[in-house]
């Protein structure tokens, strides 16, 4: 179960210097294809943090022909994950912790945003058998150690944006996640991070295996929610497949069945995609979707996250692909 202070640093005076500390907050401008992160990577243990922000509107290979990127490797890292600024112009204050962030921006090129992010039901831990319905089979974290502890929160999002003195209104459901362990830079396992969401009513919510290189299937499911009228539900099934341009992924259709029985059908297309590099260890092909679930529009976001190593070790059947 997580609690209020999961929102705060877990790492100790003895923990790896590897360990890893993460908040990750989506956003988009319904009606657009623009959409957002906010990633911020501390290693407390070292002292430095990395701080990501993204504005993506449009399919391309190219994550330096998104709309706006401000990435960098080396700032020092808060002493606090409950309210802290940066020299890169970014504040995150926790006003509710786990439930709540308030989040301002003041970057570069006419660039600036002030949004926040309200969860509509509880944090939802993956490694908590009373709420996963998978995490007592498995033998350790959820997918490595980096996710020793991780909870994914769906949010509704309130605020206004201006990208390059374009000003956009924000009011959208979005999902973001929180996690902390040692977390190596070489050769992390190819995975889906992906959510939809629409309205406030249902959003679902997965995380599966997937070796792109051999299929465009979906693998093993290793966590995932339904949320239903204010209530999550664990998904005990997942089929999936979608179609690429080399590595970015284009589409695809997905069934789920919840731990109620309850089964829901879905098809998606991308609205912008392309490679992004939050930790230059590790890319995602971060791409936000249109998805269909049986006559409902939503809206949401999918990270595949492939190692530098995956992709060099894989790269002509990649650049195989259509």
């Amino acid at each position: 179960m997580i609690k209020p202070q999961d929102a705060e640093f877990h790492f100790k005076p003895d923990s790896h210097w590897q360990w890893v500390e993460t908040i990750a907050l989506s956003f988009h401008v319904p009606g657009t294809t623009v959409s957002g992160i906010v990633y911020v990577l501390t290693r407390p243990m070292l002292g430095v943090c990395m701080v990501d922000v993204t504005i993506h509107d449009r399919i391309t290979d190219l994550w330096e022909e998104q709309i706006y990127i401000d990435n960098q490797q080396h700032l020092p890292c808060p002493k606090s994950l409950l309210d802290f600024t940066l020299p890169n112009g970014l504040s995150i204050t926790a006003t509710d912790p786990t439930k709540r962030y308030h989040v301002r921006y003041e970057g570069i090129d006419d660039t600036a945003f002030e949004l926040d992010f309200q969860t509509i039901h509880a944090p939802y831990d993956l490694n908590d058998p009373d709420m996963d319905p998978l995490a007592a089979a498995r033998h350790g974290p959820a997918w490595d150690t980096s996710w020793s502890g991780h909870y994914d929160v769906t949010y509704r999002i309130k605020g206004r944006l201006k990208v390059r003195g374009q000003h956009y209104d924000v009011d959208c459901v979005d999902t973001g996640d929180r996690s902390w362990g040692p977390r190596p830079e070489r050769d992390n396992s190819s995975v889906i991070w992906w959510h939809a969401s629409f309205g406030e009513s249902l959003t679902a919510h997965l995380f599966v295996a997937h070796d792109l290189a051999k299929t465009n299937d979906y693998g093993k499911l290793v966590s995932g929610y339904v949320l239903e009228d204010g209530q999550t539900f664990g998904i005990k099934e997942c089929r999936g497949t979608q179609e690429y341009r080399k590595a970015v992924p284009m589409g695809g259709t997905l069934a789920i069945v919840d731990v109620r029985g309850k089964r829901f059908a879905m098809s998606y297309s991308a609205l912008n995609s392309c490679y992004w590099a939050p930790y230059p260890s590790n890319t995602y092909l971060q791409s936000y979707m249109r998805v269909n679930c049986e006559g409902r529009t939503g809206y949401g976001v999918q990270q595949i996250g492939l190692s530098r190593a995956y992709l060099t070790r894989n790269r002509d059947a990649i650049r195989a692909r259509c």
